[in-house]
């Protein structure tokens, strides 16, 4: 997980995902806070919370959100979207600490995947538990193994917008189960055309590392679903949300 991450890209990253159904995607979680027994005006932190589309909509709906984010980049562009229920913090999600406990932790739209090691993987559950009320939970989601190379391996997706044009190229070596994500934009920064380049890497994990990195936090309590079901994941699935609960004693 890189800050060299998402610099200009935080600049046009809400118009490259407008195609993100972050409503739809809202109401899921909001299904899962209800079957997990999260209360109204909840506290709630959100990790990789990028531009605060999430942060935002879920503070419309009563909950206090914390937006936390390692790129300042990303972060001044979800300031724009002022509420008074969204606090946000630069601080990387593998050692972060809130001021007070949470009833959920959240982390949407796989930035889970930007952590590229198991160890990194494993810090980051284990501030999630530190930084959570008896019984609170974690959920977040993950990009599989099989979107990975069914949808992105090997393709290229270029458009442009006016102002700026992107190619945006894919690999995924299944070895090291890394995906690079190559971004090449052409753009216009203060009245001159520049091109601009990011490298995003995002790993895909295993069941196991996943049950065991939990563990190893603390988590006693763990659900998998197809994502936006409440069905098992399948091979064809493109996208998981986990669930990890505390005990409470």
């Amino acid at each position: 997980m890189a800050r060299e991450q998402y610099r200009y890209f935080a600049s046009v990253y809400d118009r490259m995902m407008d195609n993100i159904p972050y409503k739809e995607w809202k109401q899921y979680v909001l299904k899962l806070f209800y079957k997990y027994g999260v209360p109204p005006c909840a506290d709630i932190t959100e990790l990789g919370c990028g531009t605060g589309v999430m942060t935002r909509l879920l503070a419309e709906d009563g909950f206090h959100m914390t937006g936390i984010d390692i790129s300042e980049e990303m972060l001044k562009v979800a300031q724009t979207k002022t509420s008074d229920r969204v606090l946000y913090k630069l601080a990387d999600m593998r050692k972060f600490s809130l001021d007070h406990k949470q009833d959920a932790i959240i982390s949407i739209c796989d930035s889970m995947n930007y952590l590229i090691t198991v160890e990194d993987f494993t810090k980051t559950c284990i501030c999630a538990y530190n930084n959570l009320t008896d019984s609170g939970v974690f959920i977040f989601d993950l990009k599989t193994e099989y979107f990975f190379e069914n949808e992105l391996d090997g393709k290229t997706f270029s458009e442009n917008m006016g102002d700026f044009s992107y190619v945006w190229k894919n690999k995924y070596d299944p070895v090291s189960r890394i995906h690079k994500y190559h971004l090449l934009f052409d753009c216009v920064v203060d009245d001159r055309r520049e091109k601009k380049e990011e490298l995003h890497k995002q790993r895909c994990y295993r069941a196991s590392e996943i049950k065991e990195a939990a563990i190893k936090a603390g988590f006693t309590h763990a659900s998998v679903y197809d994502a936006f079901t409440f069905g098992k994941p399948k091979k064809s699935s493109e996208r998981i949300y986990v669930v990890l609960q505390k005990s409470s004693l």
